[in-house]
């Protein structure tokens, strides 16, 4: 490599990105990759029809993506050092939009659910590289507010997938679910080649530094791992609760309109989540993900005590995401935090264990048989992570 060249990547990996157009654009394709895990609840009962399995069979597109993406965020890390974030994220949103075109050609249950984990094993890699991206090319003094805004419209495509997936299947049927978003991901690769930032390319035989057992062992660290268990309950909490709802839902909300109502009541919750970004970032990060846990103990409890009416489960949704929306930045800010130098194996850890725990809630769901007694159990679960986080504030 010559003088120049060795200057112009050194240049090319200290200049700082531009936040709005960066916080923008990775926001706006997180909602549409990861948005594609949540797709499929609200589609359950007509992929069974088409695949010509029980409903709750179907559950199994929503399991086969998230443990794919789990397997793609844990392969992404290597990828990003070789061929650098941009490059590995781009790519993997074309492939990721050939997959998605073939998915409502899908014959079967088999067919359906590999053509579902290559779709997930290929949008595994945005959730670590985008937080991995905004560390390391966002001003210092912005990357809180920046990790916040963009954790919290993550965390907003468990509704927006699923409202947007029952609008487009009402007035156009379900595959064009699939078939309209593959026009958004090609543009939205385009996009995103255009406003992020290049790395150099990395040889086997640079001297530059790789992650290796050194990055492992600190991204395993004690300090890290009781927050990459709270963030396994927590997604596995949202995503039981969301197929919960679809399975065992009230009685007045079996209709299309009402349902989508409901999904959609948590919508305002997931924008003040946004909205108050900034403020929620000056909060230590240990104190709001305890806070953000309450919220949504709180909440599954409401939804338990509530009965089946729709607007007792409505307000539980609002206020359970509310929370989750909060807990997210709180947790991806931690792990950055305590991981120093081994960021990028911590951060691909963070959402390996994050979308192990959505896939594992998808069958979580179907183990109970009325959403009551799956709400109590999840309140457990998360009033257990709620003390984890808590013990672990006091031993940091």
């Amino acid at each position: 490599m010559s003088r120049t060249t060795v200057a112009e990547a050194s240049s090319a990996t200290a200049r700082t990105a531009p936040m709005a157009a960066t916080v923008t654009t990775v926001s706006v394709m997180g909602v549409l990759v990861v948005g594609q895990m949540y797709v499929t609840i609200p589609l359950m009962p007509e992929l069974a029809r088409a695949w010509g399995v029980p409903t709750q069979s179907a559950a199994l597109s929503t399991t086969a993506f998230a443990f794919a993406h789990a397997a793609g965020s844990l392969i992404s890390g290597p990828l990003s050092t070789r061929f650098g974030r941009r490059t590995v994220m781009v790519a993997n949103v074309l492939a990721m939009a050939v997959v998605t075109a073939l998915l409502p050609l899908a014959g079967g249950l088999a067919t359906g659910v590999a053509l579902r984990a290559a779709q997930g094993l290929f949008a595994g890699s945005f959730i670590p590289m985008s937080y991995a991206y905004l560390h390391a090319r966002i001003a210092p003094h912005r990357v809180a507010p920046a990790l916040t805004v963009v954790s919290a419209c993550m965390g907003a495509t468990v509704v927006v997938g699923q409202v947007e997936a029952q609008l487009v299947a009402q007035l156009a049927g379900w595959v064009w679910v699939f078939w309209a978003t593959v026009p958004l991901l090609l543009a939205g690769a385009a996009v995103s080649w255009r406003v992020l930032l290049p790395e150099p390319r990395q040889p086997r035989t640079t001297a530059g530094r790789r992650p290796g057992p050194s990055d492992l062992r600190a991204a395993l660290a004690p300090g890290l791992i009781p927050l990459y268990l709270v963030i396994l309950v927590a997604a596995g909490s949202l995503t039981a609760v969301y197929t919960g709802v679809q399975l065992y839902g009230p009685d007045d909300v079996a209709g299309g309109g009402a349902l989508l109502a409901l999904r959609a009541s948590a919508l305002p919750a997931l924008l003040g989540a946004v909205l108050l970004a900034p403020a929620l970032a000056r909060v230590p990060a240990p104190r709001r993900a305890a806070g953000a846990l309450a919220v949504t103990v709180a909440a599954l409890l409401a939804a338990a005590l509530g009965g089946d009416g729709a607007v007792a489960l409505g307000a539980a949704l609002f206020a359970f995401m509310a929370g989750f929306a909060t807990l997210g930045p709180a947790l991806i800010q931690s792990v950055g935090a305590r991981a120093a130098t081994a960021q990028t194996t911590a951060i691909a850890l963070y959402g390996f264990t994050l979308n192990v725990g959505a896939g594992a809630g998808a069958q979580l769901a179907a183990v109970f048989s009325r959403f009551t007694a799956l709400a109590l159990f999840l309140a457990l679960a998360l009033a257990l992570a709620a003390a984890v986080v808590r013990y672990g504030a006091r031993e940091t």
